[in-house]
């Protein structure tokens, strides 16, 4: 972290050396940010689509936002100080999850009927409950 950075003479002298003794080229790591960005956001919009065409996109809608922020966000936890980074990481987080449940009580109706049918039984496991046996 507290590493001193190369001059651009040392990283060409470090070049020439590499390439005097036969040695394969460094690889450059500072495009794979933007091919895995790419990649990812191909497969999510695959993902989207697939999704549309079953008729499936609400049922699907809230994970791809939320992996879509947390995506977004990522980035930005990254640039906090690393003393406070935990804590900028838990708040995202708790923003992420408060905005699915928020989306989960805006289909499902009123919240205490959204935890129910998030933690509750199936309504299949309470008929079967009734029976007679």
């Amino acid at each position: 972290m507290w590493r001193r950075r190369e001059t651009p003479e040392e990283a060409r002298q470090r070049r020439l050396c590499r390439l005097m003794l036969g040695l394969p080229p460094e690889t450059v790591y500072h495009h794979v940010r933007e091919g895995v960005a790419t990649v990812v956001g191909l497969c999510v919009l695959l993902v989207a689509l697939i999704a549309w065409r079953l008729g499936q996109l609400p049922q699907l809608a809230p994970a791809l936002v939320g992996g879509a922020l947390l995506a977004v966000l990522t980035p930005t936890v990254l640039t906090v100080r690393r003393r406070y980074r935990h804590v900028a990481a838990g708040v995202l987080v708790l923003a992420v999850m408060l905005g699915l449940l928020a989306a989960a009580v805006h289909r499902y109706g009123y919240p205490t009927t959204t935890f129910a049918s998030v933690v509750g039984p199936t309504p299949s496991a309470i008929a079967d409950a009734f029976t007679p046996r």
